[in-house]
C-alpha cells in the first residue's frame, strides 16, 4: 500500500525496476482498484488492477485473471475509472516520472520521499511532519545543497540557529554542573579537563582544534594541550575545580588581596610549563609544521588558569583579582562564573 510520500523501488531486470507499493485509485469495504506500475529507461508501464475479499479482515488479492485474447466477437473488458481516479493515476504517472527524470534507474532497492506539489497544502501545522517525512527518507543533504544553491542567505540564518542552539545547550549545561558539582578535575569522561577541552569555545572564537600534549611527543613538563589561536601563535590553559578559592583578604595589609594555595600551585606549574614550552621551542614548531601542516610559533605564549567561582563576590574582590591579573605578566585567571558569562554573552550574537 502506497503513503502518497514513500515510493519503494527494486530492480528485476536491466534498466528496469519494480514499484513495492500499488497505487489505490479507487476503494470500497470489499474492492478496490490499484495500479502497479514499474519504471524502465523508457518511461512507466504497469497494470491496472482489481482486487476484492470477503471480509474487513481478509488480504486483497487480484480477481481472476482473464486473458484478453480468449474474448469473443463483440466481447470487451471494461473498467471504469471515476474522475478521482484518473487524477490519481496521473498524480502516480507524474511521481514515477520525477524518480526516472532525477535518478534514473537505480540498481537495487530504493527509497524515495515524492510529493505532489497540486495536493501538497504546507501549513504552520503541518510542515514540521513534511520536513521530517523528506529527513526520514534520507534526503537530508540533498535538501541542504538544494538550499545553498536556491537559497544561500536561509542557509546562513539556519547554520548561525543551528550554533546559536549548540552554544546555549553548552552554557546551560555548564550552569547545571557549577551547580551540582562534584565533578573531578581529570578523572573520569565527565570530568572539568575533558569537558572544558571539548567546548574550548568559550574562550572565545580566537582559537582553532586544541593540539593533545600525546600527539606531539615532546619529553618535557608540558601542559596536556596547547591552543592554538588565528593569527599563528599558542596560547595554554591549566584547569583546576570550581571549588577552589582564587584569592583572600590580606588582613595585614589594608585593601590587600593575597592568592590561595590552590592558586599560587596552578601558577607555578604555569610557569614552568612556559619555561619548558620556551625550552623546547623549535622542537615543537617543527613537530606541529609536520604532523598539522599549519605555521605555529610558540614565541611568549600566554596562560590561562580556570579556577574557583566567583559568584556572589563583591565589587571590591572582583577589583582585586583584577590587580593581581594585572601583575602576572602573560598569565591571567579566570574563574568558571567568567567562563560562563563568556558562553552566554556568545550566545546572543
Amino acid at each position: 500500500m502506497n503513503d502518497d510520500n514513500i515510493i519503494t523501488t527494486k530492480s528485476i531486470g536491466a534498466d528496469i525496476v519494480d514499484v513495492k507499493e500499488d497505487f489505490i485509485l479507487d476503494q470500497k469495504p470489499m474492492s478496490r482498484l490499484v495500479f502497479h506500475a514499474q519504471i524502465h529507461s523508457e518511461g512507466i508501464r504497469g497494470r491496472i488492477i482489481r482486487q476484492r475479499r470477503e471480509s474487513t479482515e481478509d488480504v486483497w488479492t487480484p480477481d481472476k485473471v482473464i486473458n484478453i485474447r480468449d474474448l469473443g466477437k463483440n466481447e470487451a473488458i471494461n473498467i471504469e475509472l471515476k474522475t478521482v481516479a484518473v487524477r490519481k493515476l496521473y498524480s502516480a504517472i507524474l511521481k514515477l516520472l520525477n524518480i526516472l527524470q532525477q535518478k534514473g534507474i537505480a540498481y537495487g532497492e530504493n527509497k524515495y520521499a515524492v510529493v505532489n506539489p497540486d495536493s501538497v497544502v504546507i501549513t504552520d501545522k503541518n510542515k514540521a511532519a513534511y520536513i521530517k517525512k523528506i529527513l526520514d527518507a534520507g534526503y537530508d543533504e540533498e535538501v541542504w545543497n538544494t538550499l545553498v544553491e536556491s537559497n544561500p542567505s536561509l542557509v546562513t540564518k539556519l547554520s548561525y540557529a543551528r550554533i546559536q542552539r549548540s552554544k546555549l545547550k553548552v552554557t546551560k549545561e555548564l550552569k547545571n554542573r557549577l551547580q551540582k558539582g562534584g565533578f573531578d578535575e581529570t578523572k573520569g569522561d565527565d570530568c572539568w579537563q575533558k569537558w572544558i577541552y571539548k567546548n574550548n569555545w568559550l574562550f572565545g572564537v580566537n582559537y582553532k582544534k586544541p593540539i593533545e600534549k600525546t600527539k606531539i611527543n615532546i619529553a618535557g613538563v608540558m601542559p596536556d594541550y596547547l591552543f592554538p589561536t588565528l593569527d599563528g601563535f599558542i596560547d595554554i590553559l591549566e584547569i583546576k575545580l570550581p571549588d577552589n578559592g582564587v584569592i583572600a583578604k590580606d588582613s595585614s595589609h589594608c585593601g590587600s588581596w593575597k592568592l590561595t594555595s590552590e592558586t599560587n600551585t596552578a601558577i607555578g606549574q604555569v610557569v614552568n610549563y612556559l619555561n619548558e614550552i620556551d625550552r623546547l621551542r623549535l622542537e615543537i614548531e617543527k613537530i606541529i609544521r609536520t604532523q598539522y601542516g599549519c605555521e605555529i610559533s610558540l614565541l611568549k605564549p600566554r596562560a590561562y588558569i580556570l579556577i574557583g567561582n566567583s559568584t556572589g563576590w563583591d565589587i571590591e574582590k572582583r577589583e582585586g583579582l583584577r590587580k593581581i591579573n594585572n601583575a602576572l605578566h602573560g598569565i591571567e585567571i579566570l574563574t568558571y562564573e567568567d567562563l560562563l558569562s563568556r558562553g552566554c554573552e556568545a550566545t546572543k550574537e
